[in-house]
């Protein structure tokens, strides 16, 4: 048997690095997409090779279509298959939508909207040509259903990833690949900006933030033939998050609107 291989994109740290740490664990070799954080990358990589598997870093960045492409190339040099894409690269910056500017815009739907989409073109056109049924998994977010404060951009991104993951499931099955989408909500990755999560817990029933590892667990099930009749379903992963409203306090939301009505009276807005 071929030895499969598993590529997952924004895996040098976090959410990606828990992934591929787990399809490893599952006997997979590793494409590990980087944009920018090599070092953190090769952390990862070597975590993975003390595992005994292959772990190849491919570095490059999103915000490029060419990034894409050149992403996809470095792949087949060192590669002869792919039999998981789990596409998790992106961005999370955001803001009120009057102080919103068109890089930040353009940003976030090059790497996060149209990373994915592409990625998963990319991918699908590999798996039918090696005959390959393989698995497709799409990382949005809870957003992509919630209504939160200042992510205006991230939010519809998400959305339009969730969409997209139903439109790439029905048209990849007649060659029998599976196309699913995972929603994580608050999650535990070590990143000190993230805050103190008992400080987020009013808003999540469960009173915990899901784990890297348990996202990945999630990949290797949705990939697995015991999910053989799933495709284009979104799981979401938040605690319970989804089942409360997502709105931010409207006294925060209404103090914001105060300052930024000062400022556009003030002149200080486009």
């Amino acid at each position: 048997m071929e030895q499969k291989v598993a590529m997952v994109t924004g895996a040098s740290q976090g959410i990606g690095k828990g992934i591929a740490l787990e399809l490893a664990k599952a006997g997979y070799d590793i494409a590990l997409h980087c944009s920018s954080n090599i070092s953190a990358a090769q952390i990862t990589a070597a975590e993975i090779n003390t595992l005994g598997h292959r772990c190849e870093i491919i570095q490059s960045d999103f915000s490029r279509y060419e990034g894409i492409v050149e992403l996809f190339n470095a792949f087949d040099r060192v590669f002869d298959r792919i039999d998981i894409l789990v596409s998790n690269a992106g961005i999370t910056f955001g803001g009120p939508i009057l102080e919103t500017d068109i890089e930040t815009f353009d940003k976030v739907n090059a790497i996060d909207w149209r990373g994915g989409f592409f990625c998963t073109q990319f991918t699908a056109r590999r798996m039918i040509q090696q005959k390959i049924r393989g698995s497709i998994l799409l990382i949005t977010s809870n957003h992509s259903t919630m209504v939160f404060g200042n992510s205006a951009v991230y939010g519809p991104v998400k959305t339009a990833l969730q969409k997209f993951c139903r439109h790439a499931a029905l048209e990849f099955a007649p060659y029998g690949i599976r196309v699913n989408a995972i929603a994580p909500g608050f999650t535990a990755t070590g990143n000190p900006r993230m805050g103190d999560p008992e400080q987020t817990y009013r808003g999540i029933p469960l009173h915990r933030w899901v784990t890297p590892a348990e996202l990945g667990k999630m990949v290797l099930y949705l990939s697995s033939p015991d999910a053989a009749s799933l495709t284009g379903q979104e799981i979401v992963m938040d605690g319970g998050a989804s089942l409360l409203s997502g709105s931010k306090g409207m006294d925060e939301l209404r103090e914001q609107a105060e300052q930024l009505r000062q400022k556009i009276t003030d002149g200080n807005q486009p």
